[in-house]
């Protein structure tokens, strides 16, 4: 008991010396302070939320817990810019300034010397979802980690998975979750086994039989079921991940919606044991030549569309194999049936053209759409070829601007539908030109940004190829080793804008909705697409919408449209109903106020 006393003393005198620290390093006079408070009806104080506080020059981040009535005070700050972030189990983590539950960033909080500013943060109670695993014979599975990803990120990033494990009667609860539709799996480790039983030690691996494909075939097409009777020789099986409401198949998994503060209880599944494949082959250039040095990944099949399987892997949620490569070829070990992507590539993850010294080879690709069935595969034999080369000239469209002569540009391609871990490339620019070198496989349009002094506006007009704006309509490449094409890119200081104010039926500023400004023509309603915009509207309720091409729009304000849904078809379609349609011409400046009913 001493030394625990003792222990607690040193652990007092490290977190004062830590507070001494910071104030040591704030030598300024301006304090931020503020409350903490339940984001309901009948708000009341949350004592000891961890609240966070990041900015002003040369420090590091300072973190305080709030008091018996929910308040908290950082004092001696000196003038900068601040961001504040608020946590508390059972509640949605929040981001002062930010409309959107759980998602950053922060407004910026900007002090001056002297400054007391006083703010107030809502914590909105975060929701749960309950249930129980079970094994295959219907038993509790403890100790089985479960992930909760949510469904609609933030344009262009990935929300991380949300994680618990089951306890000893097979339960979990996954809790803090922000009001939205989540994914819901059970992701054991996929040990193989020799045998359907846990715990099998026999290491003599039994022949899969004809029974054992055909059950793996119906996993394939949504089917289930038992294994193969016991007296049936067994193949190498392994647990495979399960996905509510209990498909093997991350591509068809259920969505389980969530208000704040709800309880949804009843969000089971049951673990499946699968037959696992051997998947191997050869790797060999345009020339037939032995490849030895790649990088081999299985994604679950691609689609034109994002499916659910994308959100579980760019979160961390579902944990993709990677072959091990030899200069005898490639082999995967472990694979559960399903429908795959198999996505080969030699060199790094080059976002631009190799450098023109020739000292590194162009990256070379292969896809391949493939089908786990239970059997071994050994017969692979992969080509990888260069993908699509562009060759761009740049143009400047001059309207009251002087184009300039010496200036930094960023070229880039947009996938539509990304591969997880392969960056999004980058043109190598020179002088008025850019090039693109073996572009991944996929489908991609342009983009380009002009960094110069505020005032100066240049904004992409297009990019056209053959008659075709890249810019609006995506391009396509493919691992074919097809000829470089040109593209003629323009750059514009003409770009088009609608600005307004929001108001209610009184003719107040209304700050809590976003605005969205879209093209009524469906077929630019893609994902990433330049001509759809949201914003969200200052105090005053004034927004501007500035860069915009030439064309017909609508606009309509919104309660729910976190960042990266407006190119959701579905919900472009419910709002292109009741929007209010306009046309830009090239560099006009339109004003608009839009009413929101009471």
């Amino acid at each position: 008991m001493r030394s625990r006393f003792t222990s607690a003393i040193a652990i007092v005198i490290a977190c004062t010396a830590v507070v001494a620290a910071w104030q040591s390093r704030d030598t300024g006079s301006a304090a931020l302070v503020g409350v903490i408070v339940t984001d309901t009806n009948d708000p009341q104080p949350i004592r000891r939320a961890t609240v966070r506080l990041a900015g002003g020059a040369g420090t590091s981040a300072r973190v305080l817990g709030t008091d018996d009535d929910g308040r908290f005070r950082f004092e001696a700050l000196a003038a900068g810019t601040y961001t504040l972030s608020v946590t508390k189990p059972g509640y949605v983590p929040t981001f002062h300034g930010s409309k959107y539950p759980g998602r950053g960033p922060a407004v910026p909080i900007a002090l001056a010397e002297g400054q007391r500013m006083d703010v107030a943060v809502r914590l909105l109670p975060g929701a749960a979802i309950t249930g129980v695993v079970t094994d295959p014979q219907g038993n509790p599975a403890p100790g089985v980690p479960v992930v909760a990803v949510e469904t609609r990120p933030p344009l262009g990033a990935a929300l991380p998975a949300v994680r618990g494990t089951t306890d000893e009667l097979g339960m979990y609860r996954i809790f803090g979750l922000a009001p939205g539709e989540y994914l819901v799996s059970a992701t054991p480790q996929m040990v193989p086994m020799n045998g359907y039983g846990i715990g099998a030690t026999s290491s003599a691996v039994a022949a899969t039989t004809a029974a054992d494909v055909q059950w793996a075939r119906s996993l394939i097409t949504g089917g289930g079921g038992a294994p193969p009777g016991q007296s049936q020789s067994r193949g190498v099986v392994a647990y495979a991940p399960v996905f509510y409401p209990g498909t093997t198949n991350a591509a068809d998994a259920g969505v389980v919606r969530v208000a704040a503060g709800e309880e949804r209880s009843g969000i089971g599944m049951s673990l499946r044991i699968v037959p696992v494949s051997r998947i191997a082959g050869t790797l060999i250039d345009a020339n037939g030549q032995a490849i030895t040095s790649a990088t081999i990944t299985l994604y679950p099949r691609r689609r034109d569309q994002p499916t659910p399987a994308d959100s579980l892997v760019s979160s961390g949620a579902l944990v993709l194999p990677r072959a091990s490569v030899s200069t005898s070829g490639f082999v995967f070990t472990g694979v559960a049936p399903g429908e795959y992507t198999l996505v080969a590539r030699t060199g790094g993850a080059q976002r631009g053209a190799p450098p023109p010294d020739g000292s590194q080879p162009i990256a070379l690709w292969n896809v391949t759409d493939l089908v786990v069935d239970g059997n071994d595969r050994n017969d692979l034999s992969l080509r990888l070829m260069p993908g699509l080369s562009l060759f761009g000239l740049l143009a400047f469209e001059r309207g009251k601007s002087v184009p300039p002569t010496d200036f930094p540009i960023a070229v880039s391609l947009v996938a539509l539908n990304p591969i997880p871990g392969i960056a999004s490339p980058r043109a190598v620019k020179k002088n008025d030109t850019f090039t693109f070198t073996s572009i991944p496989p996929g489908s991609y349009v342009v983009r380009a940004a002009v960094s110069l002094d505020p005032g100066q506006i240049w904004t992409l007009k297009s990019a056209v190829l053959n008659r075709r704006d890249l810019a609006d309509m995506p391009i396509e490449s493919t691992a074919t080793g097809e000829e470089q094409r040109t593209v003629m890119l323009t750059m514009t200081d003409r770009g088009a804008e609608i600005a307004g104010r929001l108001l209610d039926a009184s003719n107040q500023p209304v700050s809590r909705y976003s605005i969205v400004v879209f093209p009524t023509d469906k077929s630019l309603w893609l994902p990433h697409a330049r001509r759809i915009r949201p914003a969200d509207p200052a105090a005053d309720g004034s927004f501007r919408i500035a860069g915009l091409p030439a064309g017909e729009y609508g606009i309509a304000a919104v309660s729910d449209a976190a960042p990266g849904v407006p190119s959701d078809p579905a919900f472009l379609s419910e709002l292109l109903a009741s929007a209010f349609k306009f046309t830009l011409a090239e560099g006009e400046k339109k004003q608009q106020d839009l009413r929101v009913a009471k």
